[in-house]
């Protein structure tokens, strides 16, 4: 679920994500796949990169990816969001961090508790999914949950996405939070935002949104600054054929450029990730 890749070598992209077990509890784990054919497995984990909190932790009832960074020093840096169950509430959902110099067979926790922890703007869930290092420090973007909406006597978070921004990535001062993007429509959460760099200029960012029928989709936005994004019309990633494994839902898609030049989009499948991960590839080389 979430799958994040991070291009190791020249030959290898390793896919971090989170993998749940029987009782749907998630932790952190990878596979590695050839960068030239990312369609075929070379290596998979034994035991959890990361696994989840000591019991009354935030995240002592799963983690899933968010983002993974390599620092100047060559340190793995990972930030991953944690569920905690509580009692009348569906759950919370903080981000954590921790780190690897094992180029990502173990990671530590640079601390137990949340780097994003609740907010005025982040009641239940502060989570991030993307962040870049800048020339003052970082920037992440993150989902922020405030409410709850019930569908068919189910309950759902309510989510929408923000920009933060930090000087050293553990510490994030929550007055720095500007909302980016917000519901439209018949839709109650948009999410895992994922920001990148366009090689075109500005940027680009990837969003799941839910709707009240149960339309879970992933759409592509467009930015000069990383901040004030427009929608792009263009589905870039339809749904699959009828009963394909991604013929429901296409979401949680991640970009790589990888050494050689080719764009990659990593994505999950139907039921947010319980059919696997897919990947599709530019025809033409990198996408805009």
């Amino acid at each position: 679920m979430t799958p994040v890749p991070l291009q190791m070598d020249s030959d290898r992209i390793r896919l971090f994500g989170g993998i749940r077990d029987d009782a749907g509890v998630s932790r952190i784990g990878w596979v590695d796949v050839s960068a030239t054919d990312p369609t075929r497995v070379l290596a998979t984990c034994d035991t959890p990169a990361l696994d989840i909190g000591r019991p009354g932790m935030f995240d002592d009832n799963g983690v899933i990816l968010g983002d993974v960074i390599r620092l100047p020093d060559g340190t793995l840096r990972l930030y991953y969001v944690g569920f905690q169950l509580v009692e009348k509430v569906k759950f919370l959902a903080f981000t954590g961090c921790a780190e690897s110099r094992d180029e990502g067979m173990h990671f530590q926790r640079v601390q137990e508790t949340p780097v994003l922890d609740r907010a005025p703007h982040a009641l239940f869930i502060n989570a991030l999914h993307s962040i870049e290092q800048t020339e003052s420090g970082f920037r992440a973007w993150v989902s922020c949950g405030q409410r709850w909406q019930t569908i068919d006597q189910l309950t759902y978070p309510q989510y929408n996405c923000w920009v933060q921004t930090s000087e050293d990535g553990i510490f994030w001062d929550s007055r720095t939070a500007v909302q980016i993007f917000e519901v439209s429509g018949d839709e109650y959460r948009v999410g895992r935002p994922r920001a990148n760099r366009r090689p075109s200029g500005g940027y680009e960012l990837r969003v799941t949104s839910d709707t009240l029928s149960k339309q879970y989709a992933t759409r592509r936005l467009i930015s000069e600054d990383g901040v004030r994004f427009e929608s792009d019309p263009v589905v870039e990633l339809p749904r699959g054929p009828t009963n394909a494994w991604d013929g429901e839902m296409t979401c949680y898609p991640a970009r790589l450029d990888t050494e050689a030049g080719e764009s990659l989009l990593f994505y999950n499948g139907n039921g947010m990730g319980r059919t696997g991960v897919g990947v599709a590839r530019w025809s033409n080389g990198l996408a805009p």
